[in-house]
C-alpha cells in the first residue's frame, strides 16, 4: 500500500517565482525606505543663514543593493551638526541636532507595515 503525492512541480515553480521576484521586491522595498528616511532627515535638518540650506540639501541615498541602501550626507560639518561640536574657543559646547536619529525613529514607526505590505504582495503574485 502506497500513497503518491501530486503537485510538486507547480509548487517549486511558485518557490522559484517567489526567490526571483523576492530580491527584486525587496530591493525596491529598500530603495522606498530609504526614500522616506532620506525625506525625515531633510526636514529634521536645520537650515542656517550661513550655509544657505546646503546641509539639508545634501542629504542623499546609494541605490539599493542585495537589501542595503545608505543614507548619507557628504557635507563637511554634518557630523558637528548632528552630534555636537566645541564652540571657537572651546569654551562651550553646541549639542547636536540628532537629525539623522529622529528621522530614524520617525520612520520605524511605517516600516512593520510597510514591510507586511511588501511581504503580501510578493507571495500573493
Amino acid at each position: 500500500m502506497g500513497m503518491h503525492f501530486g503537485g510538486f512541480d507547480a509548487f517549486d515553480e511558485r518557490l522559484a517565482k517567489i526567490e526571483e521576484q523576492g530580491a527584486r521586491k525587496m530591493n525596491q522595498f529598500v530603495a522606498q525606505e530609504a526614500e522616506v528616511i532620506r525625506g525625515k532627515v531633510q526636514n529634521n535638518t536645520p537650515v542656517r543663514k550661513v550655509n544657505g540650506g546646503r546641509l539639508k540639501g545634501g542629504w542623499k541615498r546609494s541605490r539599493a543593493v542585495q537589501g542595503k541602501a545608505v543614507v548619507y550626507n557628504n557635507v563637511e560639518y554634518a557630523a558637528h551638526v548632528e552630534y555636537g561640536h566645541r564652540t571657537r574657543g572651546g569654551k562651550g559646547f553646541v549639542k547636536g541636532s540628532k537629525m539623522l536619529h529622529r528621522g530614524m525613529l520617525q520612520a520605524e514607526k511605517t516600516f512593520r507595515d510597510d514591510a507586511d505590505t511588501i511581504i503580501k504582495a510578493v507571495l500573493d503574485e
